[in-house]
């Protein structure tokens, strides 16, 4: 499955997850769990203002394993931010394609980056100043195997899940997460429907089935996992003209080999 464009990065893609913890990370912190009926929340900017460029910056997390970049809270070290997004070409119709993308690392000075790390190893050679980003192809079928129709609003959720599951975050000693996206839906979502689509059996409250049952499903266990790790998520409606880099790479994802089964994709020394 394509997934990164910086062609840096090492990717799994496997339900191995004894081997994924081992992988991923070495260091494992011990937060205190969080609630998880209170966490996914909308992200409150200090001001009206504020933008992502204005409230977060490239900085290297001290806890991390591999002197990767994020986009760190410049008044908070342990908070970080990605922006995601999701595209589809001919929206739902039986020929339809999506893309999905999400930016995880920004561009840097290669000077900003160690010559070399504690184990010996030359991170300046893994280009880590270079922009991290992952695209792929929206899959035909969903995690529970079953055909799924292919929609804009589905390849953002899509790519809001990928961007959860891609690393192991509190490994780097973050303690929340900003997700960035233009979607509404996602925002909406994630921050407010879905407990209460569960709770009324996957209806909305006109009665009708809720779309995209089983990627909701999967965000409540993306929910329930950071909770346990002690990771609160919060998720900020841009707008569309501040998600450009997230939204070219969504649109270029629609146009790759088509994906027929539903992959996980771990990012590794990344």
């Amino acid at each position: 499955m394509p997934c990164t464009v910086c062609g840096v990065c090492s990717l799994l893609i496997s339900s191995q997850n004894a081997y994924l913890n081992r992988a991923l990370n070495v260091f494992t912190p011990e937060l205190p769990r969080l609630d998880a009926a209170s966490n996914f929340t909308r992200f409150p900017p200090p001001s009206a203002e504020d933008t992502p460029e204005t409230l977060f910056a490239a900085r290297i997390p001290r806890d991390a394993t591999i002197p990767a970049p994020r986009l760190t809270r410049i008044s908070n070290p342990r908070e970080f931010l990605i922006y995601t997004d999701g595209s589809c070409m001919r929206n739902g119709a039986d020929d339809a394609a999506g893309g999905c993308a999400f930016v995880f690392r920004p561009e840097t000075s290669i000077s900003t980056i160690p010559p070399r790390t504690s184990s010996g190893h030359d991170p300046r050679a893994m280009n880590l100043h270079t922009r991290g980003v992952c695209r792929f192809r929206l899959e035909a079928h969903g995690p529970n195997g079953e055909a799924a129709e292919r929609t804009s609003n589905r390849a953002e959720l899509r790519a809001t899940i990928a961007a959860l599951q891609f690393r192991f975050w509190t490994g780097e000693g973050f303690q929340r997460l900003i997700i960035a996206t233009d979607s509404s839906y996602v925002v909406g979502g994630c921050t407010e429907w879905v407990r209460k689509w569960q709770q009324n059996g996957w209806n909305t409250a006109a009665g009708k089935p809720v779309r995209n049952r089983d990627l909701w499903e999967e965000i409540i266990k993306e929910m329930d996992s950071w909770s346990e790790r002690g990771m609160e998520v919060q998720f900020w409606l841009i707008p569309r003209s501040l998600n450009s880099v997230a939204d070219s790479l969504a649109k270029e994802a629609a146009g790759l080999p088509a994906q027929e089964n539903w992959n996980r994709i771990y990012g590794v020394a990344c």
